[in-house]
């Protein structure tokens, strides 16, 4: 057997070396090596509470912790049966390294399965990278705004928030881009009050919005109430006090810029309102003896239940009285202009005659706009023998002259001072 074992041992050891070759060609005929990527795989991080235990925060760079393509070889076999799923990436904050301020973590890949027969695997990206800060906390004024407009003859009136402040965390350098914080309630087409829910944003010094991802509050959103309000238009009445200076009259109305003011409210208040009537201590005449101008604020004198309803009026009246001196001239009255009331029954009255114009002077006084438009026609005169009889009884003859005062109607803006009396001659009709 020895013999027969060692005879040819040549050709006996080719044969071995034939068979393992064959054997290598038969395996990977059959089962070849592959290459598989897959796309999008992301990084398990670990140990990150180091950061967050220390009262810091970590922001992950330009998604660095998603690998965009990780490649694997291995046997076709083993390809075949590899997912998404079975693709890990972790990366350790034990193992980091800083660059001009960043922290880099090594990308470490694997499967969970068939690993050991994976010739090898790589990524794309082989850092996940991040900075590192610390975490603040800031408590803000929580307002509301409203966007759109409201029907036509309401406005916005209060806008208000059930709760007031609000509290955010987190990175330094996001946190303090902050400035305000506010809940915006959309009101178009509106006539009734509006309550509602609504998100809260951050915005900065400029009035931009702040991406808020990385930033945590005390609350997303919040309780909002917007009233609506009717409107209407209504003048300004402005009341003078006092009188001019002896020799000077008030020339005319008080003129009020703006004469009108836009008064918002509920509408069942709203209809009560015909204007808004204003007394004010600068508007006192007396002693003047040239124009009155004065600057009024009627906001205290709003009817209750009512505001402005242009928000950018801040209630100011400038008001202008005119003041003139007094002018007089001197008139004509024929006495057939005389009316004589309280004649006694039996009786006939007539005027006996000052001269031989039949006529008397009367010197009016007023507003030289006002006098020198006044003629005999504008005028009035009457004589009350009522008065000049007095108390005479019936049994009297009431027969006689009796000197009587000439009562004057005059037309608006217009006075005398004269004392005018003249005879009345009363005789028994016969």
């Amino acid at each position: 057997m020895i013999k027969k074992l060692l005879n040819n041992w040549g050709l006996k050891l080719g044969s071995i070396v034939m068979a393992a070759i064959l054997w290598i060609l038969v395996t990977n005929i059959n089962d070849p090596l592959n290459t598989i990527r897959f796309s999008n795989i992301p990084v398990n991080l670990r140990n990150m509470n180091k950061i967050t235990d220390a009262g810091k925060v970590y922001e992950i760079l330009d998604n660095s912790d998603i690998v965009s393509t990780v490649t694997v070889i291995a046997p076709r076999s083993v390809v075949d049966s590899l997912s998404r799923d079975n693709i890990i990436a972790t990366a350790d904050f034990e193992d980091y390294t800083t660059v001009d301020g960043q922290y880099r973590l090594s990308i470490n890949f694997s499967t969970n399965k068939y690993y050991q027969q994976v010739n090898s695997i790589s990524g794309s990206t082989d850092t996940v990278r991040l900075t590192v800060e610390n975490r603040i906390s800031r408590t803000l004024r929580l307002t509301a705004t409203t966007s759109g407009s409201v029907t036509d003859g309401y406005i916005i009136g209060d806008v208000t928030t059930e709760q007031n402040q609000i509290r955010i965390s987190g990175p330094a350098s996001r946190v303090d881009q902050v400035v305000s914080a506010s809940a915006n309630v959309e009101v178009t087409g509106y006539t009734s009050n509006i309550g509602t829910v609504a998100e809260i944003r951050l915005y900065d010094a400029d009035g931009n919005e702040v991406d808020k991802s990385d930033i945590q509050m005390s609350m997303n959103s919040v309780g909002v109430n917007v009233t609506i309000l009717a409107t209407k238009r209504v003048p300004v009445n402005l009341m003078v006090s006092g009188t001019p200076a002896d020799g000077y009259l008030q020339a005319g109305d008080v003129a009020a810029n703006p004469d009108t003011v836009l008064l918002a409210g509920r509408s069942s208040v709203l209809e009560e309102i015909d204007a808004v009537t204003v007394q004010d201590a600068s508007l006192d005449l007396t002693g003047l003896t040239q124009d009155l101008s004065a600057t009024v604020d009627i906001s205290s004198n709003l009817p209750a239940g009512t505001i402005f309803g242009d928000r950018d009026y801040n209630g100011i009246v400038t008001a202008t009285v005119p003041i003139q001196p007094v002018a007089s001239r001197n008139m004509t009255l024929y006495y057939r202009q005389i009316r004589i009331d309280n004649v006694p029954e039996g009786y006939t009255a007539e005027i006996l005659t000052g001269g031989e114009d039949n006529r008397l002077t009367l010197r009016i006084e007023g507003l030289e706009s006002v006098i020198s438009g006044v003629s005999a026609s504008d005028v009035q005169a009457t004589v009350d023998l009522g008065n000049a009889i007095g108390s005479a009884t019936e049994e009297e003859t009431l027969s006689g002259n009796y000197r009587c005062v000439v009562n004057f109607s005059l037309p608006e803006g217009v006075s005398t001072n004269d004392n005018i009396r003249i005879q009345v001659s009363l005789r028994e009709e016969q």
